[in-house]
This record gives C-alpha cells, structure tokens and sequence, in this order.
C-alpha cells in the first residue's frame, strides 16, 4: 500500500500536469488564419486555399469598438496568423494583439504601399479598393510563406493569380463607375472614397475616418449647392440618414463595406459587384448633369 504522504505527493504531480497539458498551446503554424473584419477573410481564403480554416473575430457590431471574447483570445493564442488592419480600426483589439507575436500577426497598415488616391490620407478601408486588396494578398501571402516555406509557391502563385483577377475588376469598377463622375454624392464615412476616388468620383463626406458625427450646421451649409445627388450610408439603412438625404434633397442608399449581406459561400469580387450594385440604385435615378 501507497503511504498517505506518498500519495498526496503523487496527486501534486499529476494536479500539475494536468494543468500543463491543458495550457498547453496548439502549434501557431497549426492553427487557423485569424482576421478581424469580413473583407480580409475574403481576401485571406484567396491565397490560404480552401483547406485553411479562416476565424473571422468581427461579425457584427463596430469594428472600432469591438473587444475579443473569451473564445475569440483563444483563436488569438492558437492563431497561424492574424492579419487586421491596425489600432486606427480595430482600436480595441490591439491590447490582446500586443500579446501575440510580431511574426504571427500582420497589421496591415503598417505595412504601407497602398493606393489612397480620392481617399482621407489616413482612412484604414483599403479593402474596397480592388488594388488594394490584391496588395493585401501579396502580403498575406508573404508572411504565410514565411510561416510555411514549404507552400510558398502555392500562396506565391495565388496571390498572383487574385492580383491579376484584381487589376481586372478595378478597371471594370472604373469604367462603370466614371458614367456617374458628375453625380454629386455625399457619404456618410470617409470610408467610400477608397471605393469612388479611384475612378475621379469625388465624395463630399459627413464623416470621418473613425465614424466621427460631422453632421453640424456648417457641414451640412456647405452641402447647400447640391440639387439633386445621392447620400450613400452605411449599411443597415436607417431613419436618421434617411431623414438627413431628404433634408439635403438627395437619394438615400445604404452600403455595406464590410458583406455582412453576403452569403457565406461569396468570394471578394462578389462585395465589389454588391457595392457597385447598390451604388447604381441610386446614381443611375439622378438625371445627366454634365451638360447643365
């Protein structure tokens, strides 16, 4: 027989490994592709493949605001990698994100070489410019190949093939887009002129980069030379930029730069087409102003 004191030293011993074993942490090269926002998922299943698993942390809500569950830090924590945008969008999620290592996370914005033409010098919505998000593939695909060398020339091969798919559908998004360059259009976020500016479509924003309100008497005086336009929102419409176009004498339509629309099987180029789609509701009902 076991003696008591020998018996309460072995159920120490095994009191510690259990709680070894249970945290211990999966492998970061074996764990999933972790993104904040929708949009990024889009563009990260593009060069991860579809055996990737790809954990989307922002599902709803502001992205500016949002803080991780407990279940989203343990996604963080098992995380192959986490590409996000950085602190000016997902400003809560940089405390939990100082805790991962610098080579397991991708933060986007500090990465730079972005085209920002039409856009706030320092807005963080660069995935609704298609160029942009083929910029984000290249990155994503070079630090998974750094993770990863062995499937380097597939993530490689990938991001060539989407930054192609890319410069496609930026000059199909151009084209359709330059009919409406005379429109006047007023949005709600800074956000929208990474869609619009590519194209020469000047926005005339209500608010900023962050979301801000702008909407004060002077802001909306400086509006007053608009006849007939359109005030695109962002998505899900609501009363109050409904009541702000009829006050300003525009059509109102609600964006969603983020897909939360989107069906789960949507790839990027199906937000594009969306958002295009929903533009043209309301720029194709304002009548040619260009000869006025």
């Amino acid at each position: 027989m076991i003696p008591i004191k020998h018996l309460s030293a072995l159920f120490s011993i095994l009191a510690v490994l259990a709680v070894s074993a249970c945290s211990t942490r999966e492998p970061p090269g074996d764990g999933p592709l972790v993104v904040s926002v929708r949009p990024l998922a889009l563009i990260a299943a593009e060069i991860a493949g579809p055996e990737q698993e790809i954990r989307e942390l922002i599902q709803s809500g502001d992205p500016h605001h949002y803080a991780p569950s407990v279940s989203d830090r343990a996604a963080l924590d098992r995380a192959a990698l986490v590409v996000w945008l950085g602190p000016k969008l997902e400003t809560m999620l940089a405390k939990q994100l100082s805790q991962v290592p610098a080579e397991h996370q991708l933060a986007l914005l500090e990465q730079g070489g972005f085209e920002m033409d039409g856009a706030a010098a320092d807005d963080p919505h660069l995935w609704l410019r298609p160029r942009n998000a083929a910029i984000i593939g290249a990155q994503v695909a070079a630090r998974l190949s750094q993770l990863r060398p062995q499937q380097a020339d597939e993530y490689r091969r990938r991001a060539r093939d989407f930054s192609r798919e890319m410069a496609n559908l930026q000059k199909v998004l151009d084209r359709a887009l330059w009919a409406y360059r005379d429109v006047p259009i007023v949005v709600t976020h800074d956000a929208y002129g990474h869609f619009f500016g590519n194209a020469g479509v000047v926005t005339r924003p209500l608010g900023g980069t962050g979301g801000e309100n702008r909407h004060g008497a002077r802001t909306l005086l400086e509006l007053g030379d608009i006849e007939d336009g359109c005030l695109f929102g962002e998505a899900p419409a609501n009363d109050r930029d409904r009541q702000l176009a009829e006050n300003l004498g525009l059509r109102y339509v609600a964006l969603d730069p983020l897909g939360r629309a989107l069906p789960p099987e949507a790839g990027y180029a199906d937000l594009v087409e969306a958002l295009l789609a929903d533009a043209r509701q309301c720029l194709s009902l304002v009548p040619d102003q260009a000869g006025g």
